[in-house]
């Protein structure tokens, strides 16, 4: 996985003489703290059981979760990979191709820093954490679902 700044336009004017990227002074002149609040949220979200399943908390809705519980007639594993779906587009708008290039390596942090999240908040269970983005796919997805004993867990 290579997040390097090379490449990324308003990345590269960040990158100091000597190749190393100064966070600090891209972060303090471009990030808000409440831009960096929501991205925290993304990257190292919280979660929410429910109905002996675990869900994103930033995507869960008791309300939806029961339609879908319904829906696919208590399969909750399936459940989640609805629920815990997130592409990666529907978060990032990438303005150039080197941005477009850079999303299956983010998608990939996002899925390490999820799967530390998930198990620190449920030391008992075992989650797994898949980044697809296949040609046909609406780019870099990430999905989360709870392993049960079947799977290994």
């Amino acid at each position: 996985m290579d997040l390097n700044p090379r490449g990324l336009p308003e990345l590269e004017e960040w990158v100091v003489e000597s190749d190393d990227f100064h966070l600090q002074g891209f972060m303090s002149a471009n990030v808000s703290v409440a831009q960096a609040v929501a991205l925290a949220a993304l990257f190292r979200p919280g979660f929410v059981e429910f109905a002996g399943g675990v869900f994103l908390g930033f995507r869960f809705g008791r309300d939806g979760v029961d339609v879908w519980i319904e829906h696919l007639s208590g399969d909750l594993r399936a459940v989640e990979s609805v629920v815990n779906r997130i592409h990666l587009w529907d978060y990032f708008t990438p303005t150039s191709d080197a941005e477009y290039a850079a999303l299956p390596a983010l998608a990939e942090e996002v899925a390490a820093m999820w799967r530390g999240a998930a198990r620190e908040a449920f030391p008992g269970r075992g989650f797994e954490v898949s980044v697809t983005g296949e040609p046909d796919a609406y780019g870099p997805t990430l999905t989360l679902v709870t392993l049960d004993d079947r799977d290994g867990r």
